[in-house]
């Protein structure tokens, strides 16, 4: 990507202000944004509503951001939820029915999946937060999930939660088929 993903702009809005906007319509307690890259561009645009984080670390790969995100919420939450800025169709209600399936099970880990695959975003317990600032570099959550028992798999129909804006031509496509007026 040529562009910084935060400020490319969906449905009238910077990308980064519709993720804010569908996370805060959630049941969900606090919001974290955790910005490393370009922080003041992006800060001068974001939603003022979540707490806006600094990660100065970002350069060493996703697992600061994680490490960040986890230290912020530590002593405020039973659980965080990993929300990523380029996958414009995370909703109210994925993030509604990951929080309601974690209260409601035992299970520790809450992961959408569309057709067997794994997607964002996902919910991890408490009882993680030490494996997830264990992580370094790249790693991200998947190395958790993989070797964990108390995973809760959650079938979701609905295979735009799988796309993302990794590449310009990704962009492009995602304009091109999904203008402002669908869903």
């Amino acid at each position: 990507m040529k562009s910084t993903k935060q400020l490319l702009r969906w449905r009238g809005k910077y990308l980064i202000n519709h993720i804010v906007k569908e996370i805060l319509e959630s049941q969900i307690d606090d919001l974290f944004v955790i910005l490393g890259h370009r922080y003041d561009e992006i800060t001068k645009v974001i939603d003022p509503r979540p707490k806006i984080v600094n990660n100065p670390g970002w350069i060493i790969g996703k697992s600061s951001s994680i490490k960040t995100g986890v230290i912020s919420a530590e002593n405020k939450s039973d659980g965080v939820i990993f929300f990523l800025v380029d996958q414009p169709f995370i909703n109210k209600t994925v993030i509604n029915t990951l929080i309601n399936e974690f209260r409601n099970s035992t299970d520790n880990i809450i992961v959408p999946r569309v057709n067997g695959r794994l997607c964002n975003p996902v919910l991890f317990g408490k009882i993680y937060y030490e494996k997830l600032m264990n992580l370094s570099g790249e790693q991200g959550g998947k190395e958790i999930i993989k070797k964990a028992k108390d995973v809760r798999w959650v079938d979701w129909e609905d295979e735009k939660l799988l796309l993302d804006i990794d590449m310009e031509e990704n962009y492009k496509n995602l304009l091109k088929n999904y203008p402002s007026s669908s869903s």
